[in-house]
């Protein structure tokens, strides 16, 4: 029952290395080409009043961790290295570590046995997550619980399956689509971008309908142009391993939006419309860029999450559009399409604002 409970209250959870709720200990775990690269986490409170006051050393990693094949032959533990450091005020030590498989053992199946602060208390909880596992489907933001250690239960058995590029594949394109169905100022830059779209600019006012062959040609040319300019900044950055200060970044994103829903009140730059969304959607691609280059893939694998990531994001982009395109068609024929325009233009305005004071 006490296992059950622990599960659900680790749904809601933040991402284990962050966490401070409880005083646990996290194992979190990379899988690479070359064996397994690691943390543990643990509450320096906690290994002290374990071990009388004595601090987290090397030595002391390696008297209580050991990592064994299937079969029982033990990994070799590299690299060691103990370091104190503080996550939301909190002091803690972390162990880093790396491990790789003896001869003819899989690297995907192994025990871990780890015996630190749970030999000395009862109640203390020991949380093991694969953190990233790129050809088991598992991307670094969204670690997969292996198992929980707690007194006399001290090891985990994980078998990770066979490894498949297909798997991480899915994993970066399921992460795209996440991601920008939750990234509700990318959308809602796309969206404001979109609705003068039917409409003719004239004498700095828009006006009339510009027809549906015109509207779906001009909807189209936004959305390619917004793709292309997240892209470039996407690939270059996750693929060059560079990655631009997060507030800016932000902060152009909802200055996007900003200037996206002037233009939706009063024409700014009609007929540019598509050089801005490229424009735009290059400051858009850098935030996307950020996110796969947490990921650490090497070459091969870096690739195919960028295609998988940018596929996902397209893949919503383009149900987006195709919900909203025969919509704004329709409505720009009406009578109360101006109101309608203004008012999610305002709304968009008021969001971005709320964003620029946040982000600042």
């Amino acid at each position: 029952m006490r296992y059950v409970a622990l599960l659900l209250l680790l749904a809601w959870l933040p991402f284990p290395a962050s966490a401070h709720l409880s005083p646990n200990t996290f194992i979190e775990i990379d899988v690479r080409d070359t064996g397994l690269e690691a943390s543990i986490t643990v509450q320096q409170s906690e290994w002290h009043y374990a071990y009388g006051g004595q601090p987290m050393t090397e030595q002391a990693v390696r008297e209580r961790l050991l990592l064994t094949s299937a079969g029982g032959a033990v990994w070799p533990v590299e690299s060691i290295h103990v370091d104190r450091i503080t996550l939301e005020g909190v002091p803690d030590y972390r162990a880093r570590f790396v491990a790789k498989p003896p001869s003819g053992s899989s690297d995907r199946d192994f025990r871990l046995i780890w015996r630190g602060v749970i030999d000395r208390v009862a109640s203390h909880n020991v949380m093991v997550f694969a953190r990233s596992d790129f050809a088991g489907g598992v991307l670094s933001g969204h670690p997969r619980l292996i198992g929980v250690l707690q007194g006399e239960r001290d090891s985990v058995t994980a078998s990770l399956g066979d490894p498949s590029l297909w798997k991480g594949f899915t994993a970066a394109a399921r992460l795209g689509m996440h991601h920008i169905a939750e990234g509700y100022d990318h959308l809602a830059f796309l969206l404001t971008l979109l609705l003068p779209a039917p409409l003719i600019a004239s004498a700095g006012r828009w006006s009339g309908a510009s027809g549906t062959r015109a509207t779906l040609l001009k909807l189209a040319t936004i959305v390619t142009a917004f793709t292309i300019g997240h892209s470039l900044t996407l690939i270059a950055g996750a693929w060059g391993g560079w990655s631009l200060p997060v507030q800016p970044v932000e902060i152009g994103i909802a200055l996007s939006i900003l200037v996206s829903a002037i233009h939706a009140i009063r024409p700014v730059f009609a007929g540019r419309e598509a050089w801005v969304a490229g424009g735009f959607g290059l400051i858009h691609g850098a935030a996307f860029a950020t996110l796969i280059g947490h990921f650490d893939l090497p070459a091969t694998e870096r690739a195919i999450a960028i295609l998988g990531f940018n596929l996902g994001i397209e893949a919503i982009q383009l149900l987006v559009v195709l919900v909203v395109a025969p919509v704004l068609v329709m409505l720009a024929k009406s009578r109360n399409y101006t109101a309608i325009r203004i008012g999610g233009a305002v709304l968009a305005g008021l969001a971005s604002l709320y964003w620029l004071w946040e982000r600042v």
